[in-house]
C-alpha cells in the first residue's frame, strides 16, 4: 500500500512547516469566531478587525499554497558546510534592514557559496502603481567569509532576526515577509538554523 505522507528529510523545514500550520489554523479559527459573533448580533465595530484579519489570513493561506518562502529557506543540518565543500550553493529569499526598525527593510537573496555569505538586493521592487526600480537593485550589501562576521544573540520567538555585524555595519536579516502572521514562530526556526551553522563555520558571537 502506498504511503500517504512522506516525512520531510529536513527536520528544520518540518518544524517550521508545523509551526506555520498551527498558527494558520489558529488565525482561521479566530476569524470564524468573529464571523459567528457578528452573525449573532455582535457590535458592528467588530467588522473592521474581521476585514483586516480576514485579509491577512487569506493572503497567508495563498502564500502557503503557492510555496512558503520562509519555510522553503529552512536549512537542513550541515547544509552550509555542504555548500562549502561540495560547491552546492544556498540561495534563499530574505529581507535586510540596517537596524531593528522596518524602515529601510528591503528584499533580496541571501546566498552562501564557496565559503562566503552574501546578500544581494532584488532587482525590482513593487508598489501599488507597479514595478519600481530601486537605486540599490542588484547591489550586494556584503560578501564575506563566516569568520568575518560577528553575530548578535541567537534568534528566538521574541526576536526572530539574524543580526550580523560586518565591517562595523549592522545587517538585520529576516526570512519572513511583512504581513506574515507566523513571523515569530517560523522566522525564529529558520533564522536560528542559519545562526547555528554560521557559528559552526567560524562566525563570532
Amino acid at each position: 500500500m502506498a504511503r500517504l505522507h512522506t516525512p520531510d528529510e529536513n527536520p528544520t523545514r518540518a518544524r517550521a512547516r508545523a509551526r506555520r500550520n498551527i498558527v494558520l489554523v489558529a488565525w482561521w479559527g479566530f476569524a470564524l469566531v468573529l464571523v459567528f459573533w457578528l452573525s449573532a448580533g455582535g457590535p458592528a465595530v467588530a467588522l473592521l478587525p474581521l476585514v483586516v484579519i480576514g485579509a491577512l489570513v487569506i493572503s497567508n493561506t495563498v502564500q502557503v499554497v503557492r510555496g512558503d518562502v520562509a519555510v522553503s529557506g529552512a536549512l537542513a543540518p550541515g547544509r552550509l558546510e555542504r555548500a562549502t565543500t561540495d560547491e552546492d550553493p544556498v540561495d534563499v529569499a530574505a529581507t535586510r534592514a540596517p537596524d531593528d526598525r522596518e524602515r529601510g527593510r528591503r528584499r533580496g537573496v541571501l546566498s552562501f557559496a564557496g565559503g562566503r555569505l552574501s546578500f544581494t538586493f532584488e532587482s525590482e521592487t513593487r508598489s501599488r502603481k507597479g514595478p519600481v526600480t530601486d537605486p540599490l537593485s542588484g547591489t550586494t550589501a556584503f560578501d564575506v567569509r563566516p569568520d568575518q562576521i560577528v553575530m548578535g544573540a541567537r534568534p528566538t520567538l521574541g526576536r526572530p532576526r539574524l543580526k550580523l555585524t560586518i565591517d562595523g555595519s549592522l545587517h538585520v536579516m529576516e526570512f519572513t515577509m511583512p504581513g506574515d502572521l507566523a513571523a515569530g514562530v517560523v522566522g525564529s526556526v529558520v533564522a536560528a538554523a542559519w545562526w547555528d551553522q554560521l557559528r559552526d563555520l567560524g562566525a563570532r558571537t
